[in-house]
């Protein structure tokens, strides 16, 4: 195999760019001291592990013309135009059961590590987590069909985990990588900054299945700082799609995360459990619903900051999924009835909280926001059909109480004013 390999032609460099390292058209020296890629202190931008370099044949596209090539010492390109070449831009292993490129490539030195359609034995799965920049890199798989059970997969998961890589499920991937026509199948093993941008970015364009997916990959990988430093941008930057997102990682099963990842708030409202609401800038002072009620049966809203607990001041967020988003319906638990907003407004445009039980409206439905506020997490509660978040009345009546309101105006900017605390009851 050696005869064959020094008798056959050199790399073609017309094709693909000759990266200028001197090992290209080498054996393997193991036992040598060579000098390493990178030779200065930045990174290499690409390695193909078990590459050939770029390959055009009927089949389709395979390789990269620009890249370093992993591969073993006395191989030759396999098939397309150049079949019985040497490899351009080789790295050499001593063979497919020895990957160990340690005298060649620098620890994590390598931007992007690509790899097609070959065996993943544990030295090679040890090897591409070596080589791998854990702070900038990503690793790339093609053609592996139904991946995720694969020994394969599961070995090279395993070792980038340990470098804090995870699996990024749905990955598009860049132009760079779309050249690729022989294979319609990949996998993408990302750094904790970029899938947390992953993560983000699906959140903005409501992608939550993405979202969950790429999520509970994290949790199973050891990648609990990420979700956590995702809620935290997802409480201090008002992303409209939270609320869903978490009640989708509830429905889903999932509710280990939230109760893991997420203040306990969440799990509150989630798991449909009675709540007080209780204003953050009145302290202390709890919705409730009024004793009396007027000619229709309904009870006015009132903030109470008697101190008293009970039945009086508990609610249910009950959910209502719906056009892939979450919106609640707010139950009182004393009177079974629920909090909707005035059909008329005052001259401020503001409009009177109400109990009621004739729900066939808009207005009986509300959207939560919630905000990190100090070491505390608030929510908006805005109606659907004005767009008005509830509110107390900065003037007490007679008993010392507030009556609800839904506010005409803008609120984000007073998470302190307009923002409510949900405990349990």
């Amino acid at each position: 195999m050696m005869d064959k390999w020094e008798a056959a032609d050199r790399p073609n460099y017309m094709t693909n760019v000759n990266m200028k390292y001197p090992y290209s058209e080498l054996p393997y020296y193991g036992d040598y001291y060579l000098l390493r890629i990178p030779i200065a202190s930045q990174v290499v931008e690409h390695v193909d592990y078990w590459g050939e370099g770029w390959i055009k044949t009927d089949l389709g596209i395979s390789g990269f013309p620009k890249c370093y090539n992993v591969n073993c010492q006395y191989q030759c390109v396999s098939n397309g135009p150049d079949k019985g070449c040497k490899i351009p831009n080789r790295i050499p292993v001593f063979d497919e059961n020895s990957c160990d490129t340690s005298n060649y490539i620098k620890n994590h030195s390598i931007k992007l590590v690509t790899l097609m359609g070959a065996p993943i034995i544990e030295a090679c799965a040890r090897d591409i987590a070596r080589i791998v920049d854990p702070a900038v890199g990503s690793v790339v798989v093609f053609g592996f069909e139904f991946w995720i059970n694969l020994p394969d997969i599961q070995r090279l998961r395993s070792e980038l985990s340990e470098i804090s890589m995870f699996y990024c499920p749905k990955y598009e991937l860049p132009d760079y990588l779309k050249g690729l026509t022989l294979f319609d199948t990949h996998i993408a093993f990302l750094n904790a900054t970029e899938i947390e941008n992953q993560l983000y970015n699906a959140l903005i364009v409501w992608n939550i299945d993405t979202a969950i997916e790429i999520t509970q990959s994290l949790n199973e990988s050891g990648g609990g700082s990420v979700i956590t430093n995702l809620v935290d941008k997802l409480l201090e930057q008002d992303i409209e799609s939270t609320m869903s997102f978490v009640y989708k990682l509830w429905l889903s099963g999932e509710t280990e995360i939230v109760k893991k990842y997420f203040p306990v708030a969440f799990k509150l409202i989630c798991n449909e459990d009675k709540i007080e609401i209780v204003s953050n800038y009145f302290g202390n002072t709890k919705l409730k619903l009024d004793t009396n009620t007027d000619e229709w049966n309904n009870r006015l809203a009132w903030g109470d900051k008697s101190g008293n607990t009970g039945k009086t001041y508990s609610w249910t967020m009950v959910p209502i999924w719906k056009d892939n988003k979450i919106i609640f319906q707010m139950k009182n638990n004393e009177y079974d009835m629920l909090l909707r907003l005035d059909i008329h407004d005052n001259y401020n445009g503001d409009r009177k909280g109400w109990g009621s039980k004739n729900v066939d409206e808009v207005r009986y439905n509300w959207k939560l926001y919630p905000r990190k506020l100090q070491d505390d997490v608030v929510f908006f509660i805005v109606n659907c059909q004005y767009d008005e978040a509830l509110k107390l009345d900065p003037t007490e009546d007679r008993n010392r109480g507030r009556q609800l309101w839904g506010h005409n105006g803008m609120y984000l900017d007073k998470p302190e004013y307009f923002g409510w605390l949900v405990r349990s009851n």
